[in-house]
């Protein structure tokens, strides 16, 4: 279980699902989420388009019906206005009232009537709105309280009739009653004004009373004959503004509806312009049809780029990991060949190439390296080998031979003994120098005894380091110190003296320099190893895998023993200008 969890994740963290996971899937989600975002954003737009329109319709067709009912209004009003009525000439009144009612806005015939609805004068014969029913009281009382014209419903039926009454007043001024006359709706041709309004193929606009009654409506085959159930008609009829909404008709269906009041009428007339959403939205409709399309695109699209991620990409890095295998068991040739795909990553197979080529390169310095140190520790094996036959031994062969003739000397010549014991104790100091100066080149004896930097001080200041360099004229060395000594361990010790000591060999035999400095600074993270002399200089080279090639040995064991304890090698040089080699050793990790 535990190892299918791993190939899983493994897989996961591939190359191919994190194409797929961050560049083909985001990319299908953004074209989705756009056209999707698209949709919805138009949709807005064209409800917030057409309910504008439908409200500015709606505000014009209740201007409209209130000009239509405004002009009787103002017809009453004038006829109120005469001077007939103000004298309470009755002959006369009549005569004015039966003029007025054949012909004009009020073929229905008007009345004046008292404070409480009563007839107190009509034309001969009287109106058929006034025979066998009960007075218009409620017109009476609206138009007396409110000292203005007012509207109420009369009769209903296939021909609704509202009656218009406006107050009259006698010379003094005093409202003592008010003319009345019927309005048809009929004779209005209401269906006809509201048909102006261009609402859509399959908009309707409607006039409706106080209490959502349909008064008329624009011609149409579609038209409700009530509205009742209708989501937006409380809001139509509560709201004193104009305004529009998207509700939902009986039928279930949505639709938008504007709405605005007719001003001159007391009892909530309203203009209603319903509109089916699914036409508000028809080009959105249309557009979305094209949804399937986009969402193939994005399929198209996400498997073009997966095939592109997997050939130009996948395929490219896994031959080049594969070749870096190869390198990694020394097929250095690997990596030379192209592996195609992005440029990017032939960047990266020319770069392990070249990380190859100088592998290589390394490898080739370090056999020199290796076989110029194998070549020199045989050397120094046979200079020590002939310097312990040669010097050592035969010394003490010539000690042996002296301590023998002492010794016979002892009873026949006392003082014959003497000198020869003399010449013993000569001999025997001469082969323990010896013996120190082999010691001296197998451990230095001054870092265990005295510690590191006293070792320092000795080795420049030594004229055995300068015999040993084979080299007559020997710059002398100025050594300081600086930043807090402290102890080392003991191999990080001896690794940093043999640094030194190989910086200054060089300078001994190879810089022709009239001065030496060697240097060290004890900073807070690591040891800094400097040795600079004025010599002759010459090219340092760039990368550290040439030193071996150009026969620097010397700085390329300095080199080694760096990077043992972690350390980086730096080489300053300029020909005629001198050498300075500066290494830099981290403090061990245990080092408090």
């Amino acid at each position: 279980m535990t190892g299918n969890r791993r190939s899983l994740a493994h897989r996961l963290r591939g190359l191919r699902v994190q194409i797929v996971l961050w560049t083909v899937l985001p990319l299908s989600l953004v074209l989705i989420g756009v056209a999707f975002t698209g949709v919805y954003s138009h949709e807005q737009a064209m409800r917030t388009l057409v309910e504008e329109r439908d409200e500015a319709l709606a505000r014009l067709s209740a201007g409209q019906v209130n000009d239509l009912l405004r002009a009787r209004v103002a017809a009453l009003e004038a006829l109120a206005a005469e001077q007939t009525f103000h004298h309470l000439d009755l002959a006369d009144q009549r005569s004015l009232l039966e003029r007025q009612g054949d012909v004009g806005l009020f073929a229905g015939g008007i009345a004046l009537l008292d404070e409480a609805g009563e007839v107190i004068l009509t034309a001969q014969p009287a109106p058929l709105w006034l025979r066998g029913g009960d007075p218009p009281t409620d017109l009476a009382r609206t138009v007396m309280s409110r000292q203005a014209p007012a509207l109420l419903p009369l009769s209903g039926g296939s021909d609704p009739t509202y009656l218009v009454g406006v107050p009259v007043q006698d010379e003094t001024g005093s409202t003592y009653g008010l003319l009345a006359a019927p309005i048809s709706l009929v004779s209005l041709d209401l269906d006809s004004l509201l048909g102006q309004a261009r609402v859509g193929e399959h908009g309707i606009v409607y006039l409706v009373d106080g209490s959502g009654q349909i008064l008329a409506h624009s011609p149409s085959s579609h038209a409700r004959s009530t509205l009742a159930g209708h989501t937006g008609l409380e809001i139509a009829l509560n709201d004193e503004v104009p305004g529009a909404t998207l509700c939902q008709a009986p039928d279930g269906e949505r639709m938008t509806l504007a709405y605005a009041p007719v001003d001159l009428t007391s009892i909530g007339w309203r203009v209603l312009i319903e509109e089916p959403w699914h036409e508000v939205i028809g080009p959105v409709l249309r557009y979305s049809q094209f949804m399937p399309l986009v969402a193939a695109l994005a399929a198209v699209v996400s498997v073009l780029s997966l095939y592109y991620g997997v050939r130009a990409i996948a395929r490219p890095l896994q031959t080049l990991g594969a070749r870096a295998e190869r390198v990694a068991w020394g097929d250095f040739e690997a990596t030379s060949s192209p592996v195609g795909g992005v440029e990017e990553i032939e960047d990266l197979r020319r770069t392990l190439d070249q990380m190859a080529k100088r592998i290589q390169s390394y490898q080739s310095g370090m056999h020199d390296y290796i076989a110029a140190i194998t070549q020199g520790q045989e050397e120094e094996r046979k200079r020590l080998a002939r310097e312990l036959h040669d010097d050592t031994a035969q010394s003490l062969i010539a000690l042996r031979q002296q301590v023998e003739m002492a010794q016979k000397l002892l009873t026949t010549d006392p003082e014959a003994a003497a000198a020869r014991l003399d010449a013993v104790r000569a001999m025997l100091a001469e082969t323990v120098e010896a013996v120190r100066r082999f010691s001296r080149d197998l451990r230095p004896i001054y870092l265990e005894d005295l510690g590191f930097i006293p070792a320092l001080e000795m080795l420049a200041r030594s004229g055995a380091i300068r015999r040993e360099a084979g080299v007559q004229a020997v710059p002398p060395v100025h050594f300081v110190t600086s930043g807090r000594v402290r102890r080392l361990p003991p191999d990080f010790e001896l690794a940093a003296y043999r640094i030194v000591q190989e910086a200054l060999n060089n300078v001994f035999r190879h810089a022709q320099a009239g001065h030496a400095w060697a240097e060290v600074r004890f900073e807070s993270v690591q040891l800094v190893l400097s040795v600079r002399d004025d010599g002759k200089g010459f090219e340092a080279p760039d990368l550290p895998d040439t030193l071996a090639q150009r026969g620097h040995f010397g700085l390329m064991g300095i080199q080694e023993r760096a990077l043992l304890y972690g350390g980086q090698l730096a080489i300053h040089s300029v020909p005629g200008e001198g050498t300075e080699v500066v290494v830099r050793l981290p403090y061990p990790a245990l080092e408090s």
